[in-house]
């Protein structure tokens, strides 16, 4: 079994989802079990699932998001430095 510093340690070297079954399943149980930090590591195991979705979500609309042609880009910047000053 993890001891509570374990189980916090793990999460923090550690994507939840890249552990090995076994390991994930283990840590899982501990954080359900635990008084100690059952719900703090529980958000840890939540944020690293947001952070990954929302990193696959980008990866995916980066491919459908329209691309500036290089005059649009040059007019965009000189717009935006003349906002600055």
């Amino acid at each position: 079994m993890f001891t509570c510093k374990q189980v916090s340690k793990a999460l923090h070297k550690e994507d939840y989802a890249e552990m090995s079954t076994l390991r994930r399943c283990f840590l899982k149980l501990h954080v359900h079990l635990c008084v100690f930090c059952g719900k703090f590591n529980t958000q840890v195991i939540d944020s690293q699932d947001m952070c990954r979705c929302y990193k696959d979500k980008e990866a995916h609309d980066a491919v459908e998001r329209p691309k500036l042609n290089p005059s649009q880009k040059e007019a965009l910047k000189e717009l935006i430095s003349e906002q600055a000053e």
